[in-house]
């Protein structure tokens, strides 16, 4: 038998864990990628996210992200659906707050240099395929710090909210 090394309760039938870490930057690291504009629409009272990745071809996405064990934002619980672009189109009318950012790669590392109200913010992030290997991860050398378990550096706070100060 194999263990189950996931560190949250069960996610569901079709939910998976996601086990991340996230890092404040004061700018883009050397070696990033041109990166894809996302377009997060972070739909008003629930933990549902609409995502428009630019791209040939565009990947729509919709999907429900939570936190099983607040407030630890590190492990969440995510959900996706594929979407046509019909059906992103559909769901876009719901009531919500977006945010743009431009996503790089550097190694194992997204970068998020976001714009619009948020410009300015840049944050890294990384998955893991396990907790200790995620609390044992050092800090990058290109990030300031760590802010993986503060809740304003999270998506939907961050539509709702704008920069944290």
């Amino acid at each position: 038998m194999v263990a189950n090394r996931n560190p949250a309760p069960q996610a569901g039938k079709y939910a998976r864990y996601e086990l991340e870490r996230r890092w404040l930057l004061e700018r883009l690291p050397d070696g990033a990628d041109a990166g894809s504009l996302i377009v997060d629409k972070y739909i008003d009272g629930t933990s549902l996210r609409l995502r428009r990745i630019e791209g040939d071809p565009p990947q729509y996405k919709f999907t429900q992200k939570e936190t099983p064990a607040p407030p630890d934002y590190a492990k969440t619980t995510i959900t996706n659906i594929y979407l046509t672009p019909d059906e992103y189109e559909l769901l876009g009318v719901l009531p919500g707050r977006e945010l743009r950012k431009r996503r790089h790669h550097v190694g194992r590392y997204a970068i998020d240099v976001f714009g619009g109200e948020l410009e300015g913010l840049i944050l890294a992030e990384t998955e893991f395929p396990s907790e200790d290997e995620m609390r044992e991860h050092s800090i990058p050398d290109f990030a300031l710090r760590d802010v993986s378990d503060d809740v304003r550096y999270t998506g939907g706070w961050l539509a709702e909210n704008g920069v944290p100060s």
